[in-house]
């Protein structure tokens, strides 16, 4: 997930700007948010940096990794500095230029303010800039009828004005975060994750995470919206840069959260692009495997593995034993006589193993002793499985493709260069489909089954996740990602993501849809044996 840092906090303590700007980006930081002034203000030129200043260092800062995607507009005059802002905006690729209500809540003044912002935004649009409203204690605790005083400014903006939605304020203000951004919906482009404790009397600004704001409920929002999200810290302990890696983490272990959203069940027609909806399931379900000897599918849900009846719409639960945290890991054997399943430990953290059981359920057998080890494919011949693991290789975590034999055994790597995953072999079993983000961005590769012969097959400038080979070994499915809603090797749940269809040797690569889902839609291969149809799963978030 790509995540942002408001610089107001943390530059307050730092002095070299450019050094402080990289140990963000090693900390793991894509983008900064600055306070830009239109010029300096003597003494704290590294808190409020002067728009020329930006205008010269905006290279460095790009070498450096990091992207400054919005700046706080700090001393401007909104109605006489207009073209200025406008050429910062050509000149540093600046997309969101954020500002604040005005001091003065009054229905007139912010009749007023809303006139002069308007203007503004629509001379940014031509930039291709949007201007937004970064909500405060103040705006939110004030009210205007039944809206606090910052929807009412909103409401009187334009279309062409959003909100940058901080939700720390928010709840400072006496607000439900949540509610709030439910309620200006599409007008919120922009997230800041500011935090709180909240035990009585002020407010205690907290690294996100340990403080009273639901973290979670803000981010399924985002996640549902595509918006940027900002981390932004006010205050920090004796370690800075331990708060920042917190932050991040508060945020990325959150990532994976499910709860609460329905699941749909779908089979999409590849030539026609009909797509019906088999059931609703009121619970997280993911990665049907297609049975194609018999009409019915598998998916994991809350740690099992359950066999659907395409005829009557049953479910009945597989009997895995001892394995009961299954992921989104699973496979069938050829003969469809056996499952193999990755399941995590009973204890809960970043495990994986890989099990067989006969499908019709029993005592699972282990596989791979080694953790983490994700399962995608099983060889068409039966002798051996193809996985993602996660290995200390020379002091160094990789994350490659593995295969081991059906017995167990030793373990084979095959890929030595950047982060691989999603190993599946072709219906001839002569190559395995995987993908890797060697070349930047998640792309899908296939390669010899012997690891030889590693090849490059889609070009998209999106992140293309799980190739999924048609049981004729004409076709290929992937999902796909945009190239800034997440890192390239983040796959995450409920997000805007594409279906898309190759022929196998990479030509005619298309969209087949666009639709709410991610992690958990097409983790494994779920073409059905006529090569035709593929099933999917979509997700739509319950929310206030």
């Amino acid at each position: 997930m790509k995540i942002g840092i408001n610089l107001y906090g943390f530059l307050l303590n730092r002095r070299d700007t450019l050094a402080a700007l990289k140990e963000l980006r090693d900390l793991g930081y894509s983008s900064v948010e600055p306070c830009i002034a239109p010029s300096s203000f003597e003494g704290l030129e590294h808190v409020f940096w002067p728009a020329d200043w930006l205008k010269e260092h905006i290279g460095e800062i790009r070498v450096l990794g990091l992207e400054v995607f919005s700046v706080h507009l700090v001393g401007w005059n909104p109605a006489l500095q207009r073209q200025a802002l406008k050429e910062l905006a050509a000149a540093c690729g600046i997309r969101h230029f954020v500002v604040k209500s005005p001091e003065d809540l009054s229905a007139v003044s912010l009749h007023e303010t809303a006139l002069a912002y308007t203007m503004l935004a629509e001379v940014l649009a031509e930039a291709g800039a949007e201007l937004l409203i970064h909500n405060e204690r103040n705006d939110i605790a004030a009210r205007i009828g039944e809206k606090t005083a910052f929807e009412h400014l909103i409401g009187l903006c334009l279309g062409t004005v959003g909100a940058q939605v901080d939700a720390g304020w928010a709840l400072a203000g006496g607000e439900d975060p949540e509610r709030l951004l439910w309620r200006l919906g599409n007008r919120v482009r922009s997230l800041h994750y500011k935090d709180f404790s909240m035990g009585g009397g002020e407010p205690v600004p907290a690294v996100p995470g340990r403080g009273s704001l639901n973290i979670s409920a803000c981010l399924q929002f985002a996640r549902f919206s595509g918006i940027p999200q900002l981390v932004d810290l006010d205050a920090f302990g004796p370690d800075p840069a331990a708060d920042l890696t917190e932050s991040l983490r508060a945020l990325a272990f959150r990532t994976q959260e499910r709860e609460p959203s329905v699941s749909f069940l779908n089979i999409l027609d590849v030539e026609t692009g009909e797509i019906r909806t088999l059931r609703r399931f009121d619970r997280v379900i993911e990665a049907p495997n297609w049975l194609k000897n018999s009409r019915a599918m598998i998916f994991n849900s809350q740690g099992r593995i359950y066999r659907y009846d395409l005829d009557t719409g049953a479910e009945a639960m597989i009997d895995s034993g001892d394995c009961d945290s299954c992921n989104n890991d699973h496979v069938v054997s050829p003969d469809e006589s056996m499952i193999a399943v990755s399941c995590g430990s009973r204890g809960g953290g970043f495990t994986s193993r890989i099990y067989v059981l006969p499908a019709a359920g029993g005592e699972p057998r282990l596989v791979t002793p080694n953790t983490p080890s994700f399962l995608h494919g099983w060889s068409p011949d039966g002798k051996e499985f193809a996985y993602c693991a996660f290995r200390d290789c020379g002091g160094v975590q990789s994350v490659d493709i593995y295969t081991i034999p059906f017995e167990g055994g030793e373990e084979k790597r095959l890929t030595f260069e950047g982060f691989n995953d999603g190993p599946e072999y072709s219906p001839d079993g002569r190559h395995i489909w995987f993908i890797s983000t060697r070349t930047g961005l998640m792309q899908v590769w296939r390669m010899n089954r012997d690891g030889s012969g590693q090849t490059q097959m889609t070009f998209t400038r999106r992140n293309n996740w799980f190739g999924h080979v048609s049981p004729d070994g004409k076709k290929v499915v992937y999902l796909s990602y945009g190239p800034d809603d997440l890192e390239p090797a983040e796959h995450l749940p409920n997000m805007r993501v594409q279906l898309r269809i190759m022929n196998a040797d990479g030509s005619d690569d298309r969209r087949l849809l666009t639709f709410f889902g991610g992690q958990g839609s097409i983790n494994v291969n779920s073409w059905a044996g006529d090569s035709r149809h593929i099933a999917f799963v979509s997700y739509e978030l319950l929310h206030p």
